[in-house]
This record gives C-alpha cells, sequence and structure tokens, in this order.
C-alpha cells in the first residue's frame, strides 16, 4: 500500500482513507471566497509542523497577504512565524513568481517555462515534499489556447511527478453552486479533484466539500459539510468510504 500524506483535518482524511495517496497531484476547485487557499496552507502548516518541508506558490497575492490572512483566519496557530523561520514552511507570494513569466517577442505569447523552472529549482533547494500552488486559474491569463493551456497543465504535473512531491493545485470557478459547477477536461488529468460548494438557498447556504476523484485509493463520495473556524478547517459528519 502506498504511503500517506494527510491533510491533518479530521474526517476529511477518514474520507479519503487516511490522506492522499503520496506522489498524488490533486486539484482543488470552487468559487470565489470557498477557502480554497486556506486548505492549502492548512495542508502544509499541518505537515510542516510533523518536520515535512512544505511550500505555497501563489499567482494571486503577495506573501506577506497570505500569512496575513492565514494568521487571521487560523488565530490559534500560534507557531506559523516559528515554522516560516525554521524553514519547513515556506511561503512564495506573487511577487517572487509573476516576475518569472515572460513574453515572446516573436510570438506575443506569454512563456511560463521560466516560472516553471524556477519552482522546481525552489523544491529541490528546499527539499521539500508537500506543495500547494493557488492558483492556477491565472496562468489563463497569460495562456489563452485552451491546447497551450493543457499542454501546460500536463507538464506542471509531469514535474511535480518527477519531484515525488505530493501537491494541492487550486483553480478558481466561476461559480461556488454545485448544480452550475462545470469541471474542465484538464482536470480529469490530476490525480484526484476535490471541489468545494456552496449549497443552499438565501440566508441557508451552507459551505460543502466532495472528493470527486482520488488516484490511489478508496474515497468516499458524500457531500459534507465543512467551516472554518480559528482551530482549522472543520468538516463536519464522518461518511463512509464507498468500497
Amino acid at each position: 500500500m502506498r504511503s500517506r500524506v494527510p491533510f491533518g483535518i479530521k474526517n476529511l482524511d477518514e474520507m479519503i482513507d487516511g490522506g492522499i495517496p503520496e506522489g498524488n497531484q490533486v486539484i482543488v476547485a470552487g468559487g470565489p471566497g470557498a477557502g480554497k487557499t486556506l486548505l492549502s496552507f492548512e495542508y502544509l502548516y499541518n505537515n510542516a509542523k510533523k518536520g515535512n518541508i512544505s511550500v505555497l506558490f501563489s499567482l494571486e497575492e503577495e506573501s506577506a497577504t497570505i500569512i496575513d490572512n492565514a494568521k487571521s483566519a487560523f488565530s490559534d496557530f500560534k507557531d506559523i512565524d516559528e515554522l516560516i523561520k525554521a524553514g519547513t514552511l515556506n511561503i512564495y507570494g506573487m511577487e517572487s513568481n509573476t516576475a518569472y513569466f515572460s513574453k515572446d517577442a516573436d510570438t506575443g505569447s506569454y512563456s511560463f517555462t521560466n516560472w516553471l523552472s524556477n519552482l522546481q529549482t525552489v523544491i529541490e533547494s528546499k527539499n521539500a515534499t508537500r506543495v500547494a500552488i493557488d492558483s492556477v486559474s491565472v496562468l489563463k491569463i497569460f495562456i489563452r489556447d485552451s491546447f497551450d493551456y493543457r499542454n501546460t497543465t500536463i507538464q506542471l504535473i509531469n514535474v511535480l511527478k518527477n519531484m515525488k512531491v505530493t501537491s494541492l493545485i487550486n483553480t478558481e470557478l466561476e461559480t461556488g453552486d454545485k448544480n452550475r459547477m462545470v469541471f474542465q477536461p484538464e482536470f480529469f488529468i490530476y490525480d484526484g479533484i476535490i471541489a468545494m460548494y456552496l449549497m443552499g438557498e438565501g440566508n441557508n447556504m451552507v459551505q460543502t466539500l466532495e472528493v470527486i476523484k482520488m488516484r490511489g485509493t478508496y474515497h468516499s463520495f458524500n457531500t459534507v459539510p465543512y467551516e472554518i473556524t480559528s482551530s482549522g478547517i472543520r468538516v463536519l459528519g464522518l461518511p463512509q468510504n464507498n468500497r
């Protein structure tokens, strides 16, 4: 049996038989404000506390903003600065990531090769084993052609797999409504898909999540509610795995 990489989030780990199969690349999809960045941060934080070197690459926010938001949402996480200082939790914001995108003078298109090379260099230099990218939706700003974007996705996954890291890759969807959510074909290239929804109507909206796919393990197909608390994301209920 493959080793597991836990989120460190009760019930979510139980939904995937104890954690993500080591070496899997998992996409986390959801609408604005679903908590994708916080889920990725907590995954890295909990692994960093165990001594696993963890790296977050953000294409959306500066590193200081990410850290401040995490401290605000997870006020019980008192050792964030300590983990960053120790080098087990590493945050690379947009100020150090988007600088690596370059525009080809001949074609007028953007190259993502420089960013991918930098990502690989950082992971290798840090000896990181846990990675999160927030979010690949930004790549679509630079890569307009759908074929090129899917090819880029495959390159990204292959680089991460070759480095044997276990990753969460966030993507922004236009809506968090489960009934209107559309999954793009490239999502199914990943080893796993976790979707974060808003369900209900009016003032009765509830945040929920579902494991749609997780290669290499049994997983629950239940859609379960979750909430963001000062002590971390809390997944409510303990669904049974479908075997």
